[in-house]
């Protein structure tokens, strides 16, 4: 497989695991913190489109990848498989990314509040996880992506759901899946090829996986 094929799956691996960890949350009011805190630091990495450089190690992304090799078998078309939201979600993102990239004025402001984000980490001691970090990468997403046509609805158990910081911590995540999706789709990656080149895929993130395992 291409350098650039390993590049759209691990970006779309992201978005993945975007979704996995949204679903954690609403469901558990949890989710791994290694792997929130390896998609956070990617919402303010803005100066490349390379994956590995944005994520690190595809072992920063095994919860993607997992979540994406079982959303694209054949047995994730069953109603009651686990990875369906992970897919539900997973196109939410794309279709709102998607969105967004038809309004400059929304790209700008997003552009803005994270750049001042990447300014004020050090007040946190560089802590991308903090929860007022956290609380100002949800406010952007209700500022900015929560203004568009489509509505991306998580769901889970409302005691959850109503737990302080996890609706913040679930827009922070879903936040860092659009970004992921953006990146994907800057790499070539569109919606017809989680259809048409299914198996390409499985058989790069088989790979993908199999290297973090070794």
């Amino acid at each position: 497989m291409s350098n650039i094929h390993r590049q759209k799956v691990l970006a779309l691996a992201a978005v993945f695991q975007a979704a996995a960890l949204a679903d954690n949350l609403a469901r558990r009011g949890s989710a791994d913190p290694h792997a929130v805190k390896a998609l956070l630091e990617s919402i303010i990495i803005f100066d490349t489109d390379n994956p590995e450089a944005i994520y690190g190690t595809p072992q920063q992304l095994l919860i993607g990848l997992k979540s994406l090799e079982g959303s694209l078998s054949v047995s994730s078309l069953d109603d009651n498989n686990q990875y369906a939201n992970h897919l539900q979600y997973a196109l939410g993102m794309i279709q709102l990314e998607n969105q967004l990239s038809k309004s400059n004025k929304l790209l700008d402001t997003l552009r803005q509040r994270l750049e001042q984000i990447q300014k004020q980490l050090a007040v946190f001691d560089n802590d991308i996880t903090a929860q007022p970090v956290i609380n100002n990468f949800a406010g952007i997403y209700i500022d900015t992506i929560g203004t568009l046509k489509f509505r991306l609805q998580i769901k889970g158990k409302e005691k959850k759901l109503q737990t302080v910081g996890v609706p913040e911590q679930i827009r922070a995540v879903l936040l860092a899946g659009i970004r992921a999706a953006w990146l994907w789709r800057r790499l070539g990656g569109r919606r017809w090829h989680l259809l048409f080149t299914r198996s390409s895929i499985l058989d790069e993130l088989r790979l993908l996986i199999k290297e973090v395992r070794v």
